[in-house]
């Protein structure tokens, strides 16, 4: 009859070995590795690349940066504004009383076709003065109305401006308008007409004479000499009759 096992045996032949420490640190690994596959508190080992960036485009050498047409816009304004300056510099300051261009022969003002209109309606005796080819003739005008004139300007031989006014009888107005600022200098006797000398500003001198129904002025920068010979050629030609006695 077999013999009954005794409990506490039994109990121990179910009690399992004791694990080795290797192996529970083998299988500890094993279970860090485990949750960093496929825990979700496992960080990645490596972050995504980034995309390469753009390679920069090539300038053309016929383009044109935005400082570059701001350059090219301020040349040419500034080139547009000098030209303009420079044009009304000339058209200001380059006519003044002294010319320097010579008038061709066959394009000099007719005074004598201009003096005998003039005379049509004129109440005085038209001056036409005998002057030489050194006198360059610039302009003739007659202004008709309650206080008629005739008006001639000459170049002189010295290249200077000599204006001759003439008309019925020449007041202290008539005189400064003509020549600013003009003041008696003295008596002169011209052609057998009593006359004086006068002197204005900006450096003009001028010789004004009054005969029986006419007076006149003559003006300019030019010399004491010039001035004569204007006026005498002038008085002369209204003292033989004007434009009517020729």
């Amino acid at each position: 009859m077999p013999t009954p096992k005794d409990p506490s045996a039994q109990a121990s032949e179910h009690r399992s070995e004791p694990v080795p420490e290797s192996a529970k640190s083998a299988e500890g690994v094993e279970s860090a590795e485990g949750v960093g596959k496929d825990g979700a508190d496992a960080t990645p080992s490596s972050a995504p690349a980034a995309a390469p960036a753009p390679a920069p485009r090539k300038r053309s050498p016929y383009s044109m940066s935005k400082g570059d047409a701001s350059m090219r816009n301020i040349a040419w304004a500034l080139g547009l504004t000098l030209g303009c300056v420079a044009v009304v510099g000339v058209i200001f300051f380059g006519v003044g009383r002294s010319v320097d261009r010579e008038i061709p022969e066959t394009s000099r003002l007719d005074v004598g076709a201009s003096a005998q209109r003039a005379q049509e309606q004129a109440p005085f005796p038209v001056a036409q003065p005998a002057l030489d080819s050194s006198w360059t003739p610039r302009a003739a005008d007659y202004t008709a109305g309650d206080r008629p004139t005739w008006e001639l300007r000459f170049t002189s031989p010295s290249n200077s401006l000599v204006t001759i006014v003439e008309s019925e009888e020449m007041s202290a107005a008539d005189l400064s308008s003509q020549l600013p600022g003009a003041d008696a200098t003295g008596d002169v006797t011209i052609e057998g007409v009593d006359c004086q000398r006068v002197s204005g500003e900006d450096e003009e001198d001028g010789i004004t004479c009054q005969g029986d129904g006419w007076a006149v002025i003559v003006h300019g920068a030019a010399d004491e000499g010039e001035l004569d010979t204007a006026a005498k050629a002038t008085v002369r030609s209204i003292e033989d009759g004007g434009t009517a006695g020729s």
